[in-house]
């Protein structure tokens, strides 16, 4: 009845009846469709929010933000070959760059940051001309990761090791004085280690996120 009134009532203002019941159609059909649109819309974001909360992947992408413009201060070619994955504060290095130091460079700034628990340096070094025993860095590399996994008193994942050279560079952030000196000791316990550069900063160091 309200429908026939409708058409009665515009009919007098001159709207044609036929456009008249082509629009009613067409809004009773967005109407019936608007709970659909607006269940499937709630759906998605619930189901993001599951996978991934809304305060981590702001943090992963400041954590991010931050480590981009450090690189760029650093060197801003660097930017254009490598590439930077956060989740959950675990961060991942690929791409290539020239030489083993500016890999490691990758490493040391990214443990800088305030919130990164994790570094995977995954970038490719193009130029190894300047390793001069490729070998014998793969084997100091694997003795000290496995004295400081084996180590109880380490929490080994909050620690990056690179040896190029006979040199060990050693990034991360311990919980105290005698976790970090103990990391230290193991890497040069190696036994083709020479010398030992360590980034460790503690965990209550102001130095740490001071960007």
């Amino acid at each position: 009845m309200i429908f026939f009134f409708l058409i009665y009532y515009f009919n007098m203002w001159g709207f044609k009846v036929k456009n008249l019941i082509f629009l009613s159609i067409i809004v009773l059909f967005l109407q019936s469709c608007a709970p659909i649109i607006s269940t499937v819309g709630m759906v998605s974001l619930g189901a993001a929010s599951k996978e991934k909360g809304l305060g981590t992947s702001i943090n992963d992408n400041l954590i991010k933000t931050k480590i981009s413009n450090l690189v760029y201060k650093f060197d801003r070619k660097l930017i254009a070959d490598t590439k930077i994955f956060v989740n959950s504060g675990s961060v991942l290095f690929t791409g290539k760059v020239k030489n083993p130091n500016e890999k490691i460079e990758f490493t040391k700034l990214a443990w800088t940051i305030r919130g990164v628990n994790e570094v995977n340096n995954e970038i490719q070094v193009t130029d190894t001309s300047s390793i001069k025993n490729i070998a014998r860095d793969i084997a100091s590399l694997g003795e000290i990761r496995a004295r400081i996994m084996s180590d109880k008193s380490i929490n080994s994942i909050n620690y990056s090791i690179d040896v190029v050279n006979d040199k060990a560079y050693i990034s991360g952030v311990a919980s105290n004085e005698l976790e970090m000196n103990l990391v230290k000791n193991h890497a040069s316990s190696a036994r083709f280690v020479k010398e030992v550069y360590s980034y460790i900063v503690l965990n209550k160091d102001t130095r740490w996120n001071a960007i």
